[in-house]
């Protein structure tokens, strides 16, 4: 028994289906197949709280929680959920070999474990879920060859991460969302280019930045967004023309914020 304890060469030669989730799991048939079974002392396993051979994920997760060094003994196990948390506990080199894992849960994980140097070959994953992932961890520096992805959310994550002098390949992406982004984080005076854009939010983070004396234009805007936006903020010649929407939702708000100032200035005059 010591020298199975200290056996590092220790791998899973053939399969074993996992047993029932959750549950009191006998032991007396299933245990007796599991690799583990022999160091079940060292390692504390249990069907039915600590278990690499469950398909209950919260058990598989407590067992190499418990046994992080056991990790490297089922990289390649072929139910996925176990090879999708061992990646928490495996050694750099190790995790690298799972980039090509064909289930795309594996793969998220590694994306959220592997050093984010090595991100860079994942950047063309086919799915999105982990291209997102990586978008959140790769070197800023690197994140320009992301620029063009095909999904809206992995691009996004690009222009809230990369460096501003980066964001004009966005300014005409087609998500709105993108663009609001890009209207929030470009540099100056490039953000005017997307005030007239046909999104009254990305229109909205170009306010934003203006100067208050710059927003008469927008006065005149189409949206009821962009007006109410204005309304509650603006101050001078501004809010006495938003006083005056055609909208009475807009023109009560303004009136009523003429009516505050109004009162405040008279109590500091008293």
């Amino acid at each position: 028994m010591k020298n199975q304890k200290t056996d590092r060469s220790f791998r899973i030669d053939s399969p074993v289906s996992p047993l029932p989730s959750g549950g009191n799991v006998s032991c007396q048939n299933e245990c007796a197949s599991c690799p583990v079974f022999p160091f079940r002392m060292e390692t504390l396993c249990d069907p039915g709280r600590s278990c690499v051979r469950t398909t209950y994920a919260r058990h598989i997760e407590r067992f190499f929680r418990t046994n992080p060094s056991w990790a490297e003994r089922f990289w390649q196990d072929p139910y996925f959920e176990v090879r999708a948390i061992v990646t928490r506990y495996l050694p750099q080199k190790i995790l690298k070999r799972l980039i090509e894992d064909p289930d795309e849960t594996v793969r998220m994980n590694v994306a959220l474990f592997m050093e984010s140097r090595d991100l860079i070959r994942m950047i063309a994953d086919p799915d999105r879920e982990v291209r997102i992932r990586v978008a959140a961890r790769i070197p800023v520096s690197l994140l320009p060859m992301m620029l063009f992805d095909p999904d809206y959310y992995v691009r996004l994550q690009v222009a809230l991460r990369v460096r501003p002098d980066s964001l004009f390949s966005l300014m005409e992406d087609s998500d709105a969302e993108v663009r609001r982004v890009v209207a929030a984080r470009i540099p100056s005076p490039h953000h005017l280019k997307l005030k007239d854009d046909p999104d009254p939010l990305v229109r909205i983070a170009v306010l934003e930045r203006l100067s208050p004396e710059l927003w008469m234009d927008a006065t005149e805007d189409n949206d009821i967004r962009v007006r109410f936006w204005l309304a509650e903020r603006a101050l001078g010649t501004v809010l006495l023309k938003m006083a005056a929407d055609p909208d009475s939702f807009i023109k009560d708000i303004a009136n009523g914020r003429l009516k505050q100032l109004e009162t405040a200035s008279e109590r500091v005059a008293s």
